[in-house]
């Protein structure tokens, strides 16, 4: 076990940066000096485009940076400058907040050294302003880099029909080397190899994941607005916890800390991490955080499997439909109420609401057991008989989900409905796809759009029966579900146009190779005043 960290060692490890990446260990995933992880961009507040690399001098002390933003590619329509300072207090990395740029359109950006070296050339684009008449978004979730190729990062960056792309959390795993997978994929090393519990710890995780070249070039061809889930900090992470977070590896607050700042100068978080982004008139992106910034404990339904009919009586009753419990907090829950009627009211067509959860309810079927491999351990036959336990009882085997707190989610489909909205809500964390219907008193709200994982398994790690039975099952037990699979990774994309919205999930063939070859695809299609999905 790690040594447990006081705050002072973390006050100066986060004023010192811990120095620069200079040690061989690291050496083998990313040079030593130089610009050497890429470039990205993403979104700050009103038009803001905010643009990234990380430039390390071979001595590991501060040094300037040049910018250079353009109207095309070779650069000889040169139509904004900047220049800020790399070092230790951000690991290298650097972020310039650029204003005042054209609307809407692609821009190129690049990055100079003081020795005349340049990062490679990123694109991205700015907010469009106005009428829109069409969108399209990538959505991702759940990157584990030991696991596989990141081959949906690869299939998404070689596209032309894309204009930005949001990462709903799980970017990386947060546990040590060999225990999620047990043996890692050759050649997808990650570091550290301990688990991540100082700064230094999380910094080295996301320069590891990000020299994987699929990811730099998704990075580099698109504006990502990043929010996290609980890898980013520990699994099943709550605001004053994680399920991995014991007290011998120190003060949660001070866990917690490392990963947003680490978070912050690797993906551009902004500091309050609900946010709100109009493209034109088209879609409100509304961003928020149902993991630690308000999140209660989730309830303990295996204590409550252990009473028999009666614990699972009680619970249902009792704290689980306690409405003082909250996912997001009583803050956060009063902005999103006010922004999404501001949205409606301003005009926007469409409100997008990107958070890391499934909010429809998965209900284990009866038969659920005759679905698990042969080989199935007693940990995986417990977990389905414990579900199929619940469900009998109404109760969702999946509290970690919005289905643990479900005033919480009355309240935010409450919001919805009350402002008027046209919402489409997207969600990952499951790592398989879903289709989900929501309505409020028999009254429909919104569709819900989940996302497979980019690799991270999912159903599928314990399962042998056909994915189209198991389809039938789930969808036959779960109020609200249209359509799953439980089988595949890969991503999905958002087409907007002002009367209707479209999701395709896209399915890679494998993750075992690098690959861009694709399997048959699902979509579905919201058309505006239904509130309600429809499978295409």
């Amino acid at each position: 076990m790690r040594p447990a960290i006081d705050r002072r060692a973390f006050l100066a490890a986060s004023s010192a940066g811990l120095l620069l990446p200079v040690r061989p260990a690291l050496a083998r995933l990313w040079p030593i000096s130089g610009f050497t992880h890429g470039v990205a961009s993403s979104y700050g507040a009103g038009d803001a485009v905010i643009l990234w690399t990380r430039y390390a001098s071979v001595t590991g002390s501060a040094t300037p940076v040049k910018l250079e933003v353009a109207e095309d590619d070779g650069f000889s329509r040169v139509i904004a400058r900047a220049e800020a300072v790399t070092g230790p207090e951000s690991w290298g990395t650097v972020q310039l907040p650029v204003t005042g740029l054209p609307a809407g359109k692609w821009l190129w950006y690049r990055f100079t050294a003081p020795d005349g070296t340049q990062s490679p050339i990123g694109r991205t684009k700015t907010l469009p302003q106005g009428r829109l008449d069409a969108l399209k978004l990538g959505v991702f979730s759940c990157s584990n880099r030991p696991f596989g190729y990141f081959n949906a990062y690869a299939h998404a960056a070689a596209r032309d029909d894309l204009d930005a792309v949001i990462h709903l959390g799980d970017y990386f795993y947060e546990y040590k080397l060999g225990t999620y997978p047990d043996a890692p994929m050759p050649g997808r090393e990650i570091l550290p190899v301990d688990e991540l519990l100082m700064i230094d710890d999380y910094r080295q995780r996301y320069a590891s994941y990000r020299t994987d070249p699929a990811l730099q070039a998704l990075h580099a061809r698109y504006p990502m607005i990043a929010i996290w889930d609980d890898h980013e900090f520990a699994n099943d992470s709550w605001k004053g916890g994680a399920e991995n977070h014991q007290p011998d590896e120190g003060v949660w607050e001070l866990r917690k800390a490392a990963a947003r700042k680490a978070h912050h100068e690797w993906l551009m978080s902004p500091e309050v991490p609900w946010q709100r982004h109009d493209f034109g008139n088209l879609v409100s992106v509304i961003t928020l955080d149902t993991r630690i910034s308000g999140r209660d404990h989730q309830l303990n339904l295996a204590a409550a499997l252990k009473g028999g009919a009666e614990g699972l009586k009680a619970f249902q009753s009792g704290e689980w439909q306690n409405p003082a419990r909250t996912l997001l907090g009583g803050e956060q829950e009063a902005w999103f109420a006010g922004e999404i009627a501001a949205a409606v009211k301003a005009g926007q067509r469409w409100q997008l609401i990107a958070q890391q959860l499934v909010m429809g309810d998965i209900m284990t079927p009866k038969d659920a057991l005759s679905w698990l491999a042969p080989n199935a351990d007693a940990r995986a036959q417990g977990y389905v008989k414990g579900g199929i336990a619940a469900a009998q009882a109404g109760i969702p085997g999946a509290q970690d989900m919005w289905s643990g707190y479900p005033q919480a989610r009355r309240r935010l489909l409450k919001a919805m409905a009350d402002a008027g909205a046209d919402p489409i809500v997207i969600s990952g964390d499951s790592h398989n796809a879903w289709a989900f219907n929501h309505s409020l008193d028999g009254k429909p709200v919104a569709a819900e759009f989940a996302g497979q994982s980019v690799t991270s398994p999912g159903y599928e790690w314990a399962l042998a029966a056909d994915p189209a039975v198991i389809r039938a099952g789930v969808i036959q037990s779960s109020p609200g579900l249209q359509w799953c699979d439980t089988s595949r990774r890969g991503y999905l994309t958002l087409s907007f146009s002002p009367n209707e919205t479209r999701c395709d999930w896209v399915f890679m063939e494998t993750i075992k190779a690098a690959s861009t070859a694709t399997s048959t695809g699902q979509a579905a299609v919201v058309k505006r005043g239904k509130r309600k999905l429809t499978l295409a």
